[in-house]
């Protein structure tokens, strides 16, 4: 089994398959595989059988203990595309930032880690085709793909958001959300703390925000309002540059950028 046992062994720690085939309703005579199961077949075959298509999981447990990995019943066969893409499918027409929330939620409970404090923060992905990226008025609800700032530098390439809240002792992501990809961080932290600050700061205990200088807009302070947060004046702000050289003791400006200036809001 090499690895994958121990990522099946704290998949079912976590309980994350039962969280996730009680709340997502499914017909389980009509399914060999739970979507649960489904989404425990995929982290095994995201950690192990990196980058590859989900029609050649077949291969991939071909020569794997399937039944001690997933349970009693469960063979390779039965872990096929179509099995896989329904699971995706419920998991889509459920909500996957919901569902991640509540599996996050659980998760920190069980390994009872302290969620007081969290870092929000983006990253983008680039991807290899066209999709959506012409298209100029876009469903709502329906993701962007296009090209904005990328992180992973490949401007050339359309691409998407990934935006995640995490908590500060092990890093575990908290919320998770796909934006599209031309999302300003300025934008996407207000709007991810207005709807969400208020459930995590009633299930997991969250009472500190931590983020880069993209939290620091004059709107997103007053919806914060008391909430405490810690963030980095940006540069173009006035005075800032000033007082950073003050506290430097770099009147030249030369060590501008070693600098960190914070504030801690009460």
């Amino acid at each position: 089994m090499d690895h994958l046992g121990l990522i099946a062994g704290m998949v079912d720690e976590l309980g994350l398959s039962e969280l996730i085939d009680t709340v997502i309703k499914q017909d389980h005579e009509q399914r060999q595989v739970s979507v649960g199961q489904c989404v425990k077949v995929m982290i095994l075959n995201g950690l192990g059988f990196v980058n590859r298509a989900l029609y050649l999981m077949l291969h991939f447990f071909k020569d794997k203990p399937v039944e001690r990995l997933l349970g009693e019943g469960v063979a390779a066969e039965h872990l096929n595309d179509d099995a896989l893409g329904r699971a995706l499918d419920a998991i889509y027409a459920y909500g996957p930032e919901a569902l991640y929330g509540q599996l996050a939620g659980q998760a920190v409970k069980r390994l009872g880690l302290s969620c007081k404090v969290a870092h929000i923060d983006t990253t983008s992905f680039h991807v290899d085709g066209v999709y959506n990226s012409k298209q100029e008025d876009v469903p709502e609800g329906v993701i962007h793909i296009t090209q904005g700032v990328s992180l992973d530098h490949r401007p050339d390439l359309n691409q998407v958001i990934l935006q995640l809240i995490s908590e500060h002792q092990a890093g575990i992501p908290l919320w998770m959300d796909a934006l599209s990809g031309n999302s300003s961080d300025k934008a996407s932290f207000r709007q991810t703390l207005n709807t969400h600050l208020g459930q995590l700061r009633e299930g997991v205990g969250l009472s500190l925000i931590v983020a880069d200088s993209a939290l620091y807009t004059a709107k997103t302070l007053q919806d914060l309002g008391d909430f405490p947060w810690i963030t980095r004046v940006p540069e173009t702000i006035g005075g800032t540059r000033e007082l950073i050289l003050a506290a430097s003791g770099d009147p030249a400006g030369t060590g501008l950028h070693d600098v960190v200036f914070k504030l801690w809001l009460r």
